[in-house]
């Protein structure tokens, strides 16, 4: 029996109307408030963090079921390519706890 599928999804976002690291961190916070508030994510900013035009965020999704975990990575994804910024899904991936053991 399983304890539940974690899905992690990594995004790379250009953000070309961004001039400075604040204007950047605004933007990401924004995309991050969005994916707390609208799939009950985990969300990291997790590289290029000195560059004000992109950012890389990684999110993780918990559900019961491997097929709940698999639909809202998907409406996720099509969540982001709705937003104003560019946004890469660069990586999709669905594991049990026990896979990371």
């Amino acid at each position: 029996m399983t304890n539940g599928f974690v899905g992690i999804v990594c995004l790379d976002v250009h953000l070309p109307g961004s001039a400075t690291l604040k204007d950047r961190r605004s933007a990401l916070a924004h995309l991050r408030r969005g994916l707390v508030e609208r799939f009950g994510a985990a969300v990291a900013e997790v590289g290029d963090l000195d560059t004000p035009w992109q950012g890389r965020l990684t999110a993780a999704i918990v559900r019961q079921s491997q097929t709940d975990c698999e639909e809202r990575l998907r409406a996720l994804e099509d969540w982001t390519a709705e937003q104003p910024d560019a946004i890469a899904v660069r990586q999709v991936r669905v594991v049990t706890p026990e896979d990371l053991a």
